[in-house]
């Protein structure tokens, strides 16, 4: 590469790498004290805790099987762990048959939900 076009290209970079940085700059993001992040932050590592990866209790009532939030149903369950054979027709083919993951199989076939 040439002197002259690599000059361009690094004054072309250096542009959109100042527009973005000034884009940043005007965000209200940037004008967040450093004590208000900090107690997001807080806030944050609270919620995690206090759930440890559980869904919050005010969303629960939009994934029960009346609301329609389950992909599946009692019938497609029976259907799974009946099509469920070790090698043959395993988890992976189940989870990509019903539109669910394989954790998910795994879990209807040991019974562990949808009891």
């Amino acid at each position: 590469m040439d002197d002259g076009l690599y000059q361009t290209v690094l004054i072309m970079n250096r542009d959109r790498i100042q527009k973005l940085v000034d884009s940043i700059d005007q965000s209200n993001y940037a004008f967040k004290t450093d004590k208000q992040l900090a107690s997001y932050e807080d806030l944050s590592l609270k919620y995690k805790q206090k759930y440890a990866g559980r869904q919050p209790p005010q969303l629960r009532g939009y994934k029960k099987r009346e609301n329609g939030g389950c992909k599946l149903n009692e019938y497609l369950v029976a259907e799974i762990r009946n099509k469920y054979q070790p090698h043959v027709y395993g988890k992976l083919k189940l989870a990509k048959e019903y539109g669910v993951s394989t954790s998910v199989i795994y879990r209807i076939i040991k019974k562990e939900i949808w009891k």
